[in-house]
């Protein structure tokens, strides 16, 4: 059996997309949060605490998060440590990293089956150095990686699909255009919008986001069992990486609850987002797992099913009845495409430093790709 880890590094990171709150609250600038990674024992104490929970019948999948989890100093130790126990790890990267750091080097000395998979971000800023970004793609196809292309499919950006679905084919990698998820999208979709986003959806999943999520209101699920969510800052351990509790464990402390079998959602009535949760069949009347693994061999062609979902709807699952996604929570702007720097900076010192700023203004970024 393998058990899923969605484990949140910090919330520092290289991009300031524009539908991401991390970037909007000024979080994304905060390197202290990088600190403690250049603590070993900070390292083994994590490690250790999975390698414990190891055995031959039981194994972890941890898969890292942030921000831009490539970030992390010492992230070679933190997973050499994991790979000498049997357990694997997967990353979600935007990929702009030195080509000189840990995290980029680890993914060059690294591929599968220690590093299941790596879901590879195409955020708006990366379009500046796009060659450069392809360029990686090929060079961890090359090593052996199981490559995703992920590109958020903002309205300002879905003339680019069939050129980029193009270009993944040729490489044959994976397309994983995902809808964007917020408390107005998918539902600020057109129609015209929605059936182009449909044409290059090759999973349930992709089609479960475009219908918002999951309503959890009574909906069943392997959290606390199958899969826990970690913040490695705190070390706290929730039952899933959507839900803030009940904390089952903590991994500074050597703590973890988890539960026999199924569970109703601690949170029930949110809409359940989290891909993660289809791919690893985690939501039981949901499972794309089997897709999951095809995708990750390389490119597969769109569903040109009618109602790709009629199955689960036929198990009584609803959704979208709640636009609190539990993604991309409170953004103010959600037809920008990058926040500028000016802002960021200024969110930063207000929401994270607390220091009032009195010319604080919103500028609108000079990234425009319409």
């Amino acid at each position: 059996m393998t058990r899923t880890a969605v484990v949140s590094l910090f919330a520092t990171c290289t991009m300031k997309c524009g539908y991401c709150d991390l970037a909007e609250s000024g979080q994304v600038l905060d390197g202290r949060q990088l600190k403690p990674y250049h603590d070993k024992n900070f390292i083994f104490r994590a490690t250790d605490f999975f390698n414990k929970r190891t055995t031959d019948e039981n194994k972890w999948l941890l898969i890292f998060t942030g921000g831009e989890p490539l970030l992390a100093p010492n992230i070679d130790l933190l997973c050499a440590n994991l790979f000498e126990a049997g357990n694997r790890v997967a990353f979600y990267t935007g990929l702009h990293v030195g080509p000189n750091s840990a995290g980029w080097k680890l993914l060059l000395n690294t591929s599968y089956p220690q590093v299941d998979y790596v879901m590879a971000a195409f955020h708006p800023e990366a379009e500046q150095w796009e060659d450069i970004f392809f360029d990686r793609i090929r060079a961890l196809k090359d090593r052996g990686h199981k490559v995703f292309f992920r590109f958020v499919a903002h309205p300002k950006r879905l003339h680019r699909l069939d050129e980029l679905a193009e270009k993944c084919q040729k490489l044959d990698i994976c397309f994983f255009p995902a809808a964007l998820l917020t408390d107005n999208y998918p539902r600020a979709y057109t129609q015209e919008e929605r059936s182009h986003l449909q044409e290059h959806s090759n999973s349930l999943t992709q089609f479960i986001h475009l219908e918002g999520g999951i309503d959890t209101t009574s909906t069943t699920c392997h959290a606390s069992n199958k899969i826990i969510g970690v913040h490695l800052l705190s070390g706290e351990i929730t039952p899933c990486i959507t839900v803030d509790g009940p904390v089952i464990g903590n991994i500074h402390k050597d703590e973890l609850n988890l539960e026999s079998g199924p569970i109703r959602c601690p949170n029930a009535g949110v809409n359940c987002v989290c891909e993660i949760h289809y791919e690893q069949d985690i939501v039981i009347g949901a499972e794309d797992s089997k897709s999951f693994t095809q995708r990750k061999e390389g490119f597969v062609d769109a569903i040109k099913e009618q109602d790709p979902l009629k199955t689960i709807r036929a198990k009584g699952i609803q959704f979208y009845v709640n636009p609190q996604s539990g993604m991309a929570k409170n953004i103010s702007d959600e037809q920008q495409l990058v926040f500028s720097d000016e802002y960021v900076k200024s969110s930063f010192r207000r929401n994270v430093l607390g220091i009032a700023d009195a010319s604080d203004n919103k500028i609108t970024s000079t990234t425009n790709i319409d």
